[in-house]
């Protein structure tokens, strides 16, 4: 699973094939059609949950939620700009983009990742 960090509110949003964005509208991103790939804004952060973790501790949670349990942990990392899964591009608000949301391009080398997309999934 992953997640979106905003940097300029610090809202958390869970990506969805749908385009999605934080509370202060300035971050957004969403899934690509495979699945695993997200598109989203720098310069945001692109957090992962693994997904074993979050099943074996929503399990742990539900057999008693009243008590502590190893089981309720996960692993949860940034995902780092190398990251093959993670394109990032360099955004604008979504209510500021009109109606589908496109991004500037890609985010510049040298303080923000290269998004390594092409025309058509810049457009998404």
């Amino acid at each position: 699973m992953k997640l979106l960090y905003c940097a300029h509110c610090g809202d958390i949003v869970r990506l969805f094939p749908e385009k999605r964005s934080c509370l202060c509208g300035k971050s957004w991103g969403h899934y690509l059609e495979d699945g695993a790939t997200t598109v989203q804004t720098w310069p945001g952060l692109s957090l992962g949950i693994a997904n074993p973790d979050f099943t074996q501790a929503q399990a742990a949670f539900g057999d008693d939620v009243t008590r502590f349990s190893p089981l309720l942990a996960m692993r949860c990392w940034i995902n780092p700009v190398s990251e093959p899964d993670v394109k990032f591009v360099i955004g604008v608000p979504l209510q500021d983009s009109g109606e589908d949301g496109d991004a500037d391009g890609p985010a510049e080398p040298g303080g923000a990742p290269d998004a390594g997309l092409d025309e058509e999934e810049q457009r998404r």
